[in-house]
């Protein structure tokens, strides 16, 4: 599928601080996303299993999309496929349920969900859907490399997961190498984060396969990183965040990056 080229949104003033800038468009693609999705129907007559899902749990999906609670979506998402509906009723949750991951309010792992998308066939629900889901996708992502790396919220964590539903991976490479180019700060932190607290071994680039589940993602990564601009953005981080408690972690990045491209080349 294609996916929505990463763009700077002219909505949001030059001025405006990368997070917040982030956040607007994230709560935008958000709106577009419920409204894509908002003429697929309810099917009270969706399969289940009728000793585990109760005619309750069937009416509670029916509400409006956007207000359904963690707790329903949830269940459900864990469900579908297996013991309640099929890919036509998670069509219509779908919105929700990626909202809710995207804020950690999913109460099941986000690769659950995506790969529960994949398998539904998202790809070749109409264009105006798979548009939205990109674009959400595209500004969860920005939204992401706006803000520091902590446990569970790590670049490469999140591109493992979304390369199980999306495949290409190259629109997302591009949103970080913009990233990259503005003010130093968490974009270069999420890529230190890669190289120096992953299962990448700069001197075995063949290892970057230990951070996908598939060959064309992890060869995707791997190019990227031997371009120029990751590397000569993260010089400029680890030179502009030298004196902060980030200087060690990105000194250390920008030698094991060396080492990787230079394994590359050496083959």
């Amino acid at each position: 599928m294609s996916m929505a080229a990463p763009t700077v949104d002219p909505s949001v003033p030059a001025a405006t601080p990368p997070e917040a800038a982030a956040a607007v468009q994230f709560s935008a693609a958000t709106t577009a996303l419920y409204a894509a999705f908002g003429d697929v129907a309810h099917r009270p007559d969706m399969v289940r299993c009728r000793h585990c899902v109760t005619p309750s749990d069937v009416s509670a999906l029916a509400a409006d999309v956007s207000s359904l609670s963690p707790e329903v979506v949830s269940r459900f998402v864990a469900k579908v496929g297996t013991t309640w509906g099929d890919g036509r009723d998670l069509l219509r949750i779908a919105p929700r349920a990626l909202h809710l991951a995207a804020d950690h309010q999913l109460g099941v792992n986000r690769s659950v969900l995506l790969d529960k998308l994949a398998a539904a066939g998202w790809s070749k629900w109409t264009p105006g859907q798979v548009d939205a889901v990109c674009r959400f996708l595209l500004a969860e992502w920005g939204r992401l490399l706006a803000s520091n790396p902590r446990s569970g919220h790590s670049a490469h964590h999140w591109l493992r997961q979304t390369a199980a539903a999306i495949g290409d991976l190259d629109p997302f490479l591009d949103r970080w190498a913009q990233a990259l180019a503005g003010s130093p700060g968490p974009p270069a932190l999420h890529l230190a984060v890669v190289l120096v607290q992953s299962d990448l071994r700069p001197d075995f680039p063949a290892s970057v396969s230990a951070l996908f589940h598939d060959a064309r993602s992890a060869d995707q990564f791997a190019t990227w990183l031997d371009t120029d601009s990751p590397a000569q953005h993260l010089n400029r981080a680890a030179q502009a965040l030298g004196d902060t408690s980030d200087a060690r972690r990105l000194s250390l990045a920008v030698d094991r990056l060396s080492r990787f491209r230079a394994a590359r080349t050496r083959g």
